[in-house]
């Protein structure tokens, strides 16, 4: 409590606002509840993510709620595709107050068009080797990404490495920020090519790997 009053205090000094607070949860499907949590200072808005995974035709929906950025409001929506029927589609929206108990997420569409771009595709959990395989890019996925480390969930961590085609709008969030969201965290080193490399820690594809890390165990 008196670390969080600290916060405010400070954030108040800054001249950067009141403290915020959002409502923090994550769950399977496309809304979750849980307790509302004082922001930390920089974070401006409260965001609600729903991640689709697909793998080899098995759907599963996973939301997260709680602080962001104004810049990740901005973001998206995401795509990614890993190869061997592995991919995933993000949407986020940011909302404040009251308003955030009737905004809905959008997940975008599949696009599933060839668009000329080829990337090593692979994914590989705990120590499973990553066996790579030629993947073709479609729709917006037009960088090549690499992910590698450790994702959190609910205390328990799992290694992973991945491999595959992304859209811009995921290399645009790989920044050293928003590390931990609604209980999942991850420390892993990610990289984006073609046209240029960007390393850095996750940020927003949190929900994703979680997502991935649930349907792969009940699958």
């Amino acid at each position: 409590m008196k670390a969080s009053l600290a916060v405010c205090i400070l954030a108040a000094l800054l001249a950067t606002g009141s403290c915020l607070e959002c409502e923090v949860c994550e769950g399977p499907g496309t809304s979750c509840s849980g307790t509302v949590q004082t922001c930390a200072a920089g974070y401006d808005s409260c965001g609600i993510i729903v991640t689709e995974t697909t793998i080899v035709g098995m759907n599963q929906k996973i939301v997260f709620k709680g602080c962001v950025t104004s810049s990740n409001c901005k973001a998206g929506p995401f795509t990614m595709n890993f190869g061997n029927g592995v991919t995933s589609r993000t949407g986020i929206a940011c909302c404040l107050g009251d308003a955030c108990r009737t905004t809905t997420v959008t997940v975008p569409p599949a696009d599933t068009k060839p668009n000329g771009q080829r990337c090593p595709g692979c994914f590989a959990t705990t120590f499973a080797q990553c066996n790579e395989v030629s993947t073709q890019c479609t729709g917006s996925d037009t960088r090549c990404i690499e992910l590698s480390g450790t994702v959190t969930i609910g205390g328990t961590a799992t290694s992973m490495t991945m491999k595959g085609c992304a859209s811009e709008s995921v290399c645009a969030q790989i920044k050293p920020d928003a590390r931990t969201l609604a209980g999942a965290s991850g420390d892993l080193t990610v990289k984006c090519k073609a046209p240029g490399t960007a390393p850095g820690p996750a940020g927003l594809l949190i929900p994703f790997l979680a997502g991935l890390l649930l349907l792969k165990v009940f699958s």
